[in-house]
């Protein structure tokens, strides 16, 4: 709060309303001998800037590291819905976070990946959101800063998809020593994203700061003019990357997986990297998963690139649906990625989906296989309804990282990752929490697009 007074004109800061004023602690940390916190960590206030009425969150990240709760991500959804609403002349969002809160992984991460849906239909709306990293951002919360229209970090923050320590103990030291600060800072700081053109570089200065706020409330370009603008700088920025890629590396396999054969019967791909199929007797596209690849910033960029020149031009298709299938090992969680800035691929890739809802296309998840972090919180589950096969699992926590903080012994981590409800991956769990519409016993495409699926 004395970060939002600080930035807000003098006496002008208020509650939203009583609902989003009340206490909201989470009821998932007193199992781990953890105290809630009344907020859970974010704070929320309505106040002026310049005269112009604004609503404002700001990320405690003393309260466990600022890491968005299922409660925490909520109260951030319920303030873009009334902004939505009153539209103010902007949303600033005051950022400091480790992303999706370890424990209570599954009820947070479909409550955060509701919040970036929300926060990109604002942006719909054409009110202005813009993120300033106030502290450290990664993880989910990192795809939500670069959500926003702009995104600035003050100096000696860092920002990233996956951290340092998850990059070396996925792939080890040789890849990143997440001890050795000059290559962290490298590779995630505020400096050096900058200097790439990934983020702004604001002076921890009140009136530097207020003049940034200013500048992003008075861009009037919309929000299809933007999600291109963002198209062609990734274009730009993959090309140059891949023109260091293995040119013997085959093209993907332009038929569908085996298991989902029935759901591509009618469909053919319409693109050069088969990521995007099409039925041929109606409107109606399905992404191909790749499910031994990482989602990434080229497969990202390719699916992208794939609608957009689907459905080009501004008119509403309220035929035309797209079913987001959903199985991947998870975001590419690796340093070339991280040097790309994937967060601001996956980012564009939750834009572009937003913008075909927009323009009334149905957007229909179906998990396949494996829903996993940043990889799933940035596909299907942006979509409104999401389906599953009943062997399917949700990994929003990988077992190495469960275990590091809950440090429990390997029987009771087991038991838990296959039995509890709040942390557990089969899919019957992350439906508990109305993360799933229906669990299915096989792909059934038209139980997916009947009108029971427009939620």
């Amino acid at each position: 709060m004395e970060r939002i007074a600080a930035l807000a004109d003098a006496g002008s800061v208020a509650s939203v309303d009583a609902a989003l004023a009340a206490p909201r602690p989470s009821p998932h940390l007193a199992r781990w001998g953890i105290a809630a916190q009344d907020d859970d960590g974010v704070a929320l206030a309505r106040a002026t800037m310049f005269g112009a009425p604004v609503m404002i969150a700001a990320q405690d990240e003393r309260f466990l590291g600022g890491s968005a709760g299922a409660n925490h991500a909520d109260a951030l959804r319920a303030l873009f819905e009334r902004a939505r609403d009153e539209r103010p002349a902007a949303v600033i969002l005051l950022m400091a976070s480790g992303g999706v809160r370890l424990y209570e992984a599954n009820p947070a991460e479909r409550a955060l990946a509701r919040a970036l849906a929300a926060l990109l239909d604002l942006r719909v709306a054409g009110v202005r959101v813009l993120a300033l990293g106030v502290g450290d951002v990664f993880g989910g919360a990192s795809i939500l800063a670069f959500a926003s229209e702009r995104i600035a970090l003050v100096p000696g923050t860092k920002v990233g998809l996956s951290g340092p320590r998850v990059i070396e103990l996925a792939h080890g030291r040789g890849e990143l020593d997440a001890a050795d600060a000059t290559a962290v800072d490298a590779l995630f700081g505020a400096e050096a994203r900058a200097a790439a053109g990934e983020v702004d570089l604001v002076a921890d200065d009140r009136d530097i700061i207020r003049a940034w706020i200013a500048a992003g409330m008075r861009d009037e370009r919309t929000f299809a003019e933007r999600v291109h603008a963002m198209q062609a700088r990734l274009a730009d920025r993959w090309a140059h990357r891949a023109q260091r890629l293995d040119p013997d590396t085959p093209p993907d396999d332009a038929q569908p997986p085996r298991p989902l054969g029935a759901l591509y019967a009618d469909a053919r791909s319409v693109d050069p990297g088969n990521s995007l199929w099409r039925s041929n007797d109606r409107p109606v596209w399905i992404t191909r998963p790749i499910p031994l690849r990482t989602f990434g910033p080229g497969e990202a960029h390719a699916l992208d690139a794939a609608l957009l020149a689907q459905f080009a031009g501004d008119r509403r298709q309220e035929e035309a649906a797209v079913i987001l299938v959903e199985d991947s090992p998870g975001h590419e969680a690796t340093a070339a990625a991280e040097a790309l800035c994937v967060a601001q691929f996956l980012a564009q890739h939750a834009a572009v989906l937003a913008l075909l809802r927009a323009r009334g296309v149905r957007l229909v998840g179906f998990l396949a296989g494996t829903g996993h972090s940043a990889a799933f919180f940035s596909n299907a589950l942006q979509a409104s309804t999401v389906y599953a096969l009943r062997d399917a699992r949700v990994v929003a926590m990988e077992p190495p990282a469960i275990a590091r903080v809950t440090r429990l012994a390997p029987a009771q981590l087991a038991t838990l990752i296959e039995d509890d409800p709040v942390l557990g991956h089969p899919v019957r769990h992350f439906a508990a929490w109305g993360g799933i519409a229906e669990i299915l016993p096989e792909p059934d495409r038209e139980r997916m697009l009947s009108p029971a699926s427009c939620v």
